[in-house]
């Protein structure tokens, strides 16, 4: 038997198939159908596409036009914005018409509700980004394929995702074997206590675990991470009390914000290509083993909102022959501590990066304390490469530190 395209079926055959579709409207459909016989294009698709809940009529044109037309072109993007409640075979149908179109990437937002990953995504080859931000329990994943994910999924970002168990995030990494590029922002809701990343194909990871309070509990929480092929690593976490990474040697760039420093160590030792680092660490202790050298470290970002931060800095430039740059600024609310707890130990060796590397100097949020004075002025008598200097104050830096 000869097949026949959707669109060349009966005006009266189409109506019925679509009345057994989920999200028919029949007024709309009709028109959309009448359309047709029109000389303009009726459907207008475009290769990006966002639906959400105040436009009907987009959403019917994206489902009958993608069903109707002969040739529908590759879907690069598509975005579900649903605020009202919609039945899970809704969501699925579109997410169906989608995968037909060979989506490549796909965000849905469905504003706090649980959502159950349509099936059709455990076959989908072309998916190469998922992105949510909603609500999802991936121990309610339907059993997937060996094929899962695997031949196509490059990125994934979990935005607020309350996930179930440890368990539902190591099921839903390890069937995701091509991945490079991971974001993960945690909810003060989620029942993970440590979250297991193991994917060695991995290139980008980006966790924010930064909550507005935080309860210490005894139990651990926090990360367990195996990323060895890793290029850039930002971490900020601002309440677990477990890390455990492995080497991750091909690390160049890294932006890292830690409030339980005592266990910083267990990464930042293990970022021995490092390039460009940017920290901000709630202790003067060294944040990584004794020993530990950054030979390849060229551009460093400091924190200056704790205390101790003069030391902190002191113990890295020890350990960095090659900064080329350095930049000192106050990221969060900048507090006035007493420098008395935390004098500035004057290294008794010049670092070599301040005397034969040390080109670019800048300070915000400058306040010209004692402590503040002793740093600039021994960072400047000592740094013969110095080019550029440039701060942000409430006062003239340059005078202040020659004061001193």
């Amino acid at each position: 038997m000869e097949k026949k395209r959707l669109n060349e079926l009966p005006d009266e055959l189409i109506l019925k198939i679509f009345s057994l579709l989920p999200m028919l409207k029949e007024t709309l459909a009709t028109n959309l159908i009448s359309r047709r016989w029109s000389e303009e294009d009726p459907w207008k698709l475009v290769s990006n596409v966002t639906l959400n809940d105040d436009d009907n009529e987009s959403v019917m044109s994206f489902v009958y036009g993608s069903l109707f037309s002969n040739d529908a072109q590759t879907l690069e993007r598509l975005h579900l914005k649903l605020v009202r409640r919609k039945s899970a075979s809704n969501i699925d149908f579109v997410v169906q018409v989608a995968v037909n179109r060979s989506v490549r990437k796909l965000r849905i937002d469905l504003s706090g509700r649980i959502l159950v990953l349509p099936r059709c995504l455990s076959t989908c080859k072309t998916l190469k980004s998922l992105i949510h931000f909603t609500r999802f329990d991936v121990a309610m994943f339907p059993v997937a394929p060996p094929t899962f994910y695997r031949s196509s999924l490059k990125s994934l970002h979990l935005l607020s995702v309350e996930f179930s168990s440890d368990d539902s995030v190591a099921y839903l990494l390890r069937n995701c074997e091509a991945l490079e590029d991971l974001v993960i922002n945690r909810t003060e809701d989620d029942n993970v206590k440590v979250f297991n990343i193991n994917v060695p194909t991995l290139r980008s990871l980006s966790i924010n675990n930064s909550r507005r309070k935080h309860v210490y509990v005894e139990e651990d929480l926090g990360f367990v991470i195996n990323a060895p092929a890793l290029e850039k690593l930002n971490f900020k976490d601002t309440c677990s009390n477990f890390f455990m990474f492995e080497d991750m040697p091909e690390v160049t760039k890294a932006n890292i914000e830690v409030v339980y420093s005592d266990q910083s160590e267990k990464f930042i030792g293990s970022l021995t290509s490092i390039q460009r680092l940017s920290l901000c660490s709630s202790t003067s202790n060294t944040p990584y083993p004794r020993g530990t050298f950054f030979f390849f470290l060229k551009h460093l970002e400091l924190c200056t909102c704790t205390e101790g931060w003069t030391n902190l800095l002191a113990g890295i430039l020890n350990n960095a022959p090659k900064i080329q740059s350095l930049k000192l600024e106050s990221k969060h609310s900048c507090h006035h501590y007493n420098d008395l707890m935390n004098p500035w130990i004057v290294p008794k060796v010049v670092p070599e990066c301040l005397s034969k590397h040390l080109e670019i100097l800048e300070w915000k949020q400058y306040e010209g304390t004692k402590q503040e004075r002793k740093v600039g002025a021994y960072i400047l008598a000592n740094a013969t490469c110095l080019k550029t200097g440039h701060s942000q104050s409430h006062q003239d830096v340059g005078a202040n530190m020659r004061q001193s």
